[in-house]
């Protein structure tokens, strides 16, 4: 049986994976907009995984996540408009 979550699950994995390569190509070109990038994605993860434990019905795990992914977003943006 396909749970209604399995596909957050698979796009928090393929978030994850997205993050590690974009931020492998980082490192290593040294463009401070990849590194945004990659952070965005991991965002994206939390989140996906976040929309996963609320289909699941826990609450408090969404909601934690939810505080991860939009902390990432607000202080990585900050970050990069003042570096820019």
């Amino acid at each position: 049986m396909n749970h209604p979550y399995n596909k957050f699950i698979h796009l928090q994995l393929f978030m994850m994976v997205l993050t590690v390569v974009v931020g492998i190509l980082a490192i290593i070109n040294g463009l401070v907009s990849l590194i945004v990038i990659a952070f965005y994605f991991l965002s994206l993860s939390f989140l996906f995984e976040g929309i996963a434990e609320r289909k699941k019905g826990n609450t408090l795990q969404f909601a934690q996540q939810l505080t991860r992914s939009l902390v990432i977003v607000i202080f990585i943006s900050y970050l990069y408009f003042i570096l820019t």
